[in-house]
């Protein structure tokens, strides 16, 4: 139980360390999102309330490598919770709703991770744009497709990484 947990969290170190790499970058802004496809798998394997929390604590974990920026008022201004609430949305929502719908195979699961990419970012996006100002070179589209293209391998990665059994039962 406590080897399972910290292999998580290794993971998620992992997944955090990935996102902040240019190791995986295509162009300025087309990069994998490692952090929602993890959030992503454990949240369509273990359920709701592992989406919930590996959400909120990997949104932290992506929050804090943003930085600060600096306001009108010449204040600094740091955006941490916004990938931490699109991320435990999103990791719930999978959790509870997509709970009979998942099959685990290649197209699968390339739709959901698309799908579920692109709804983290536009939702990331909109909270970006509520609570600073809108950033015209956050990409949608081609982040989710690049999820989208690595997402299966991931997924089986994980499966066998995290020695999770491919019928397993949700808690």
């Amino acid at each position: 139980m406590i080897l399972e947990k910290l292999f998580i969290i290794i993971g998620m170190l992992l997944a955090h360390f990935l996102n902040g790499s240019n190791l995986f970058e295509l162009g300025n802004a087309i990069r994998p999102d490692f952090m929602v496809i993890f959030v992503i798998f454990f949240a369509f394997r273990k359920g709701a309330m592992y989406g919930l929390w590996l959400g909120f604590f990997g949104g932290l974990l992506t929050d804090t490598s943003l930085g600060g920026e600096i306001g009108p008022d010449d204040a600094i201004y740091y955006k941490i919770g916004l990938h931490s609430l699109s991320y435990s949305l999103i990791g719930y929502i999978i959790g509870k709703v997509t709970r009979n719908a998942y099959t685990e195979n290649y197209i699968s699961i390339t739709i959901y991770v698309f799908g579920f990419t692109l709804l983290s970012r536009i939702l990331t996006y909109l909270l970006f744009w509520m609570f600073f100002h809108s950033n015209h070179s956050y990409s949608f589209f081609y982040v989710s497709l690049y999820n989208a293209f690595i997402g299966p391998a991931l997924f089986f990665f994980f499966t066998w990484a995290f020695r999770l059994d491919p019928d397993e039962v949700r808690q």
